[in-house]
């Protein structure tokens, strides 16, 4: 017996007999083996294939299905170009980024009859997303719930905790859900920088410290029912959190030794509010057609406070961001088993933010403000799209799929800069998909998109601790993005599945930064570029060496061009890694309850180009194991260790006079480290 085992065991012997009502509500545990999923083109996981793996929530259950990596989607403007890769009975939930992860975890595993993926055509209500997961969920599930309560044991001897609740059930017809969540998250950092000067030499050494915490509170809640005909669904979100951090940096000239020439302070902190109330109406109208009404709502309020104080320095910073979005969108589907599936749609969207920032600098003559461009700004867009879909059945295994959208936005800034511009873009896209067996399916595509602009961007922004103000750029045009791909599902066994990506983008007016008029740096187009890449995703039942074991892997090989407008010369996109990788080891222990298992994650590197700085950063490759058992009578227990090697970051800021064109004037290397976290939690089913 494996050492992993024989913990297992203790665990399962320390426990004591199991109640009876534990033996009654998860008897799949016992199953040595996961049921047998269906071979189609759009593969079906039955609840009882998830079994093994104690899944609580509708969550855990999609982290554990095969070849399937949850897509958030975009918390930018609009609602059908931030679609993530979830459906929940056949709808996608009216939330935005970070919403449907939510949403899962509000949905008990007792409520899930199965998860259908859908690999083609079928994922008209997620758009541009190539495997969409379709949760279904029981007729006759009554109420339930799930309670949760993590402790977190940092490097610094701390222990945070992080706690949700929430209940489902039928209220006078209408299927109800609430949530409410709470944590700390603790981010203890020590770091070393190193300073050189242009010929190599060390300049001056800086050892700082760093305790940070971002607290965060929220409460969700969902309605659905019977309304008018169809069926309306009633989503509201509240969330308060913040971040907020000491550093204390000791500064010695050339290398660390004795007692430091002085001391700089840096007090950030970071507050926020958010609601969003999302609502969906859709009805069937026969034939197999749907009509469905979205309306959404978002409003945030946030500040970001600095100050940065050094003997003969000081610096003071206060950022105020309102943004604002409403959302109205219509869609008319035809769905089923048609040979001809078109869907219509008209979406309509304003979004504004109001930003305010003002910065003042003290170096010896009192603290005299910094006029940046656009510090004081107020960006609204009106934006309308109107799209067709086309899906044509053209073999037995072979369908066509062809759109076409239309957008058209007015975006006004108002400011130091005001402007305003009205932009329109068509936006095709088209793709073959063959499914030459159940167990595989071949996608060649290709779709125009244009990129979603971040508001903050038209604002002013400053980082202190680098020492990087940036001016807003009223002028901001988003890049447009043509993107072929390349795509092979195939899935085979229990559990088994492999797919693998390539794409390969052009994009025009990329962003980039550079000069304003004003003599500012900031965000702004710098040009055409190119991107490529491969990815896979595999998850491997290892059954034949390890009963109930199976390895999970997801990889990338990124690679990029465009010419820097600065240097002339031929340089990557700004933060993209050439290279990513996840891995898992799980191993199921099911006469046990209990499981065990070791994840990876790779060492990643990027670059980032300002005018007169080239920036590299790296993040060390991270170790972690978990043991998770539900031998505890009436919980599920799980015992994590996350980088478990420590959390070791790398940078190093090269400088250049007057520009990246120029000379070498210099160089910043920070090393960081965060060390390991210890985490148990409990969960259970109400």
């Amino acid at each position: 017996m494996s050492l992993a085992n024989i913990m297992l065991a203790s665990l399962a012997v320390a426990a004591g007999p199991i109640a009876d009502e534990q033996e009654t509500s998860t008897p799949a545990v016992q199953r040595p083996h996961p049921a047998v999923v269906p071979a189609g083109p759009d593969p079906v996981y039955p609840a009882d294939f998830y079994a093994p793996f104690q899944p609580q929530t509708a969550l855990d259950m999609l982290e554990r299905t095969p070849g399937f990596l949850l897509t958030e989607g975009s918390s930018l403007r609009g609602f059908g170009g931030a679609a993530g890769n979830v459906l929940i009975d056949g709808q996608r939930p009216t939330v935005k980024a970070g919403g449907i992860s939510q949403v899962l975890r509000r949905i008990s595993a007792s409520r899930v009859e199965r998860i259908l993926l859908l690999r083609g055509a079928d994922a008209a209500e997620a758009q541009g997303q190539t495997l969409v997961a379709n949760v279904v969920l029981r007729a006759d599930a009554g109420g339930s719930g799930n309670a949760a309560l993590t402790l977190n044991h940092t490097a610094d001897g701390r222990i945070s905790p992080s706690a949700q609740i929430s209940h489902a059930r039928r209220i006078a017809g209408w299927q109800t859900n609430v949530e409410l969540s709470g944590e700390v998250v603790r981010y203890p950092t020590d770091g070393l920088y190193l300073d050189r000067d242009a010929a190599g030499a060390i300049a001056q050494t800086r050892f700082e410290r760093i305790k940070g915490k971002a607290p965060e509170l929220g409460l969700a809640a969902s309605a659905s029912g019977a309304v008018a005909g169809g069926a309306l669904t009633v989503n509201l979100r509240l969330n308060k959190d913040g971040y907020q951090s000491d550093r204390s940096i000791d500064i010695f000239a050339g290398v660390r030794a004795g007692t430091p020439q002085s001391v700089r302070t840096i007090a950030y902190e970071e507050k926020g509010k958010s609601g969003e109330l999302g609502l969906d109406w859709t009805r069937t109208l026969g034939k197999g057609w749907t009509t469905k009404l979205v309306g959404l709502a978002r409003l945030e309020d946030g500040t970001t406070d600095e100050h940065y104080a050094e003997p003969g320095y000081e610096g003071v910073s206060a950022l105020k961001q309102k943004p604002l979005e409403l959302v109205g969108r219509t869609t008319l589907t035809r769905e089923g088993d048609h040979a001809v599936r078109p869907e219509l749609g008209v979406e309509i969207a304003y979004n504004r933010l109001s930003s305010r920032l003002d910065y003042a600098e003290d170096v010896g003559n009192g603290l005299s403000p910094v006029t940046l461009a656009n510090a004081d700004t107020r960006v609204s867009e009106l934006r309308g799209e109107a799209f067709a879909n086309l899906t044509v059945r053209v073999a037995r295994r072979l369908n066509v799929e062809s759109g076409m959208a239309f957008e058209m936005s007015r975006i006004r800034v108002t400011g130091d800069f005001p402007n305003e511009q009205s932009l329109s873009y068509w936006k095709p896209s088209a793709a073959l998909v063959w499914s030459p067996s159940g167990r595989t399916q071949i996608r060649v595509g290709a779709r125009r998109t244009v990129d979603q602009l971040d508001f903050g961007d038209f604002a002013a922004s400053v980082n202190q601790a680098d020492g990087r103000p940036l001016g807003g750029n009223a002028g901001l045009r988003p890049a447009r993005v043509t993107r072929a791909l390349a795509r092979i599902d195939h899935r085979w066994g229990q559990g088994g599945a492999i797919a693998v990506e390539a794409y390969h983008q052009w994009h025009q007016g990329l962003l980039g930064y550079l000069l304003l008029p004003s003599g500012d740096e900031a965000l702004g187009t710098i040009g055409n570029a190119r991107q490529w890449s491969v990815s896979g995703q595999a998850t491997l039942p290892l059954d034949a060496a390890i009963r109930g074991a199976r390895l999970t892997l997801d990889g990338t090989l990124r690679g990029s061009r465009l010419r820097d407008r600065v240097t002339g010369r031929i340089r990557t996109m700004d933060d993209i890694p050439s290279r990513s990788l996840t891995a898992e080891f799980r191993h199921d222990v099911p006469a046990l309850r209990s499981s065990w298992g070791v994840t990876y994650t790779a060492a990643e590197r990027g670059h980032v180009y300002y005018i007169s700085e080239r920036l590299t950063w790296r993040d060390d490759a991270l170790w972690g194991a978990y043991v998770e058992t539900t031998a505890l009578a009436g919980f599920k227990t799980t015992l994590k260790a996350s980088a478990i090697n420590g959390q070791d970051t790398h940078r190093l800021r090269r400088f250049y006079t007057p520009s990246r064109a120029g000379m070498a004037s210099g160089q910043e290397q920070r090393d960081q480290w965060q060390g390991a976290i210890l985490s148990l939690t409990l969960a259970r089913a109400l």
